[in-house]
């Protein structure tokens, strides 16, 4: 099973609070879908080394780590295995200007009480505003393929790890 991690970059403005989404256009996983930054863990790299590496990869923005707050741990399924293992944390600041990259199109901002679910994962309309609004929680999200065909979701207390 890998390890991966995702970033959900929010931010208020005017009173609203908006999050960061981009497209993927290349990956093993969600071409063509919304989704924050994030990947997999590389050999002798903490998590938290890389949600940052994985950002600036795909945005080349540099993370605040002292900002970042992990709120979920995720293990995706796909036809009755674990796939993978992901760390998902809340970011509030960040550095840089943001950018289209190889990996992924230039990010947009959208608020989050409006969020583009026909456009992202399917299992994020199910935990995605938990994790946004600082929610812990683990959880095991259930596909019949990989990332494709979702079928339920379970919820677990929050345990460190």
């Amino acid at each position: 099973m890998k390890t991966t991690t995702l970033a959900i970059i929010v931010r208020e403005v005017n009173g609203k609070t908006e999050t960061l989404l981009g497209e993927k256009k290349k990956g093993e996983l969600g071409t063509g879908v919304l989704s924050g930054p994030g990947g997999k863990l590389e050999p002798d790299e903490t998590i938290e080394q890389c949600l940052f590496r994985e950002t600036m990869e795909e945005w080349e923005i540099v993370l605040d780590l002292a900002s970042a707050e992990k709120v979920a741990v995720i293990t995706f399924w796909a036809d009755g295995n674990p796939h993978n293992e992901c760390s998902v944390f809340v970011v509030r600041e960040f550095s840089g200007e943001l950018r289209e990259t190889p990996d992924m199109h230039k990010p947009e901002w959208y608020d989050i009480n409006n969020l583009p679910f026909d456009r992202m994962f399917e299992s994020d309309r199910e935990w995605f505003d938990k994790a946004l609004r600082g929610e812990k929680f683990r959880a095991n999200a259930y596909y019949r393929n990989l990332a494709k065909n979702f079928s339920h979701i379970e919820f677990f207390p929050w345990v460190e790890s």
